[in-house]
């Protein structure tokens, strides 16, 4: 059973949140919200401690708040689209943070990859273009939005695919 650190956005872009579901349903069955990752995988679940929970608490406690803009859409070619957070300094930095304090959990398994920051919307599946076309149908109107992100999220599974939120973490500064 996995743990991830993410940024739930779906308050603030409640349109998009939507638009996100009905694109990516199974994100709705494993009661992943529209969100932003910052570090996945981090600590299987079995072995996360009391330290690493204090460690994430006291990262974001002397972060801002999070504030950007969903400006448009890009994609990871084969895998997914997503929209574009803009700017993206601090996110980076959120994110570079913390795959500093964790080195032994680097962004989505590949050490030295460095991810831009990114809010999924849906898989290209097997029919690429048409997903592609259905999400900028989809959104089209619905971006660019604002959002103001002043907790950090962690996640985990209990069962195979299903998670919910273990813990939240304020952003301080």
């Amino acid at each position: 059973m996995e743990t991830f650190v993410t940024l739930v956005l779906a308050d603030s872009a409640p349109e998009l949140a939507v638009a996100h579901d009905e694109l990516y349903p199974v994100r709705v069955e494993e009661h992943i919200p529209l969100s932003l990752t910052l570090l996945a995988p981090f600590v299987p679940r079995e072995s996360l401690t009391d330290e690493h929970v204090w460690t994430l608490r006291a990262c974001f406690a002397e972060r801002r708040p999070l504030e950007f803009d969903l400006v448009g859409l890009d994609e990871f070619p084969g895998l997914v689209v997503y929209a574009v957070p803009e700017p993206d300094a601090e996110l980076r930095s959120t994110m570079r943070a913390l795959w500093a304090l964790f080195p032994e959990y680097p962004p989505y398994g590949r050490r030295g990859f460095d991810p831009p920051p990114h809010a999924t919307l849906a898989q290209l599946g097997d029919d690429p273009d048409s997903v592609r076309e259905a999400v900028a149908r989809r959104v089209e109107g619905l971006l660019p939005v604002h959002v103001v992100a002043r907790e950090a999220s962690l996640f985990e599974e209990y069962e195979p695919e299903r998670c919910r939120v273990r813990e939240t973490f304020p952003f301080g500064g």
